[in-house]
């Protein structure tokens, strides 16, 4: 297969997720052309995929990203049937750089002056002290060490029920800021990021209900 020589709007850059914001975008936040039910949260230690990488791996700092689409990584603003970007015109500055046949521009800026939820939120947001809170209370385990931890069979029934413990303590600490703050949903992943069963899915981690909460098993086959 040759290699190719310029961008031919195939679109597999935005259905490998939306880009990361950087500090240049805070004023398509400031302006309302970003709104925070459009953005997620990245936490540090959370898998998320690198520019033109072919997988994800664990980010070392925190980060926002426009949300993706239905449940899969495709960028919110990707308009598949026309393979082109609905805000074309205000996108982001790591999407004006990215070119898959050139990613030099774009490497030089990748983890470099990140926009984070803390550059967006006043500091009158009342949502503020409940976002600090969560960070204490339900930090995102570093998923390289968790993936790691679960290969042992011998281990791996401990470490999932922690983390059974840690994803019960994070939902229900959603739930009641969500309910006092009347949170949607695109809301509560600006806020908080995605809830910590999500994160553990790509690992092969499962849910299902139980009688005390949400328990977690390791998905076979």
């Amino acid at each position: 297969m040759s290699k190719k020589q310029a961008c031919d709007r195939c679109g597999s850059c935005c259905m490998q997720g939306g880009p990361a914001l950087h500090r240049q975008d805070v004023e398509l936040v400031r302006s309302g052309m970003l709104r925070r039910e459009h953005l997620a949260t990245v936490r540090k230690g959370e898998l998320a995929f690198q520019p033109l990488a072919q997988s994800a791996t664990p980010v070392a700092r925190e980060f926002l990203k426009l949300q993706g689409r239905s449940g899969s990584w495709t960028c919110l603003f990707y308009d598949e049937a026309g393979r082109a970007c609905s805000i074309y015109q205000q996108r982001p500055m790591a999407c004006c750089l990215l070119d898959c046949t050139a990613p030099e521009a774009l490497l030089a800026i990748t983890g470099r002056e990140l926009l984070t939820r803390f550059d967006c939120i006043k500091d009158d947001d009342p949502l503020l002290s409940l976002v600090r809170r969560h960070e204490q209370e339900c930090p995102c385990p570093d998923m390289a060490a968790v993936e790691t931890g679960l290969q042992p069979a011998a281990e791996r029934s401990s470490l999932l029920e922690e983390l059974t413990r840690q994803v019960n303590v994070d939902l229900a600490f959603r739930t009641r800021a969500a309910a006092v703050r009347n949170l949607s949903v695109a809301e509560e992943l600006f806020y908080f990021g995605r809830p910590l069963f999500q994160l553990l899915m790509p690992l092969g981690v499962r849910v299902r209900e139980s009688s005390v909460g949400l328990e977690l098993f390791m998905h076979q086959g």
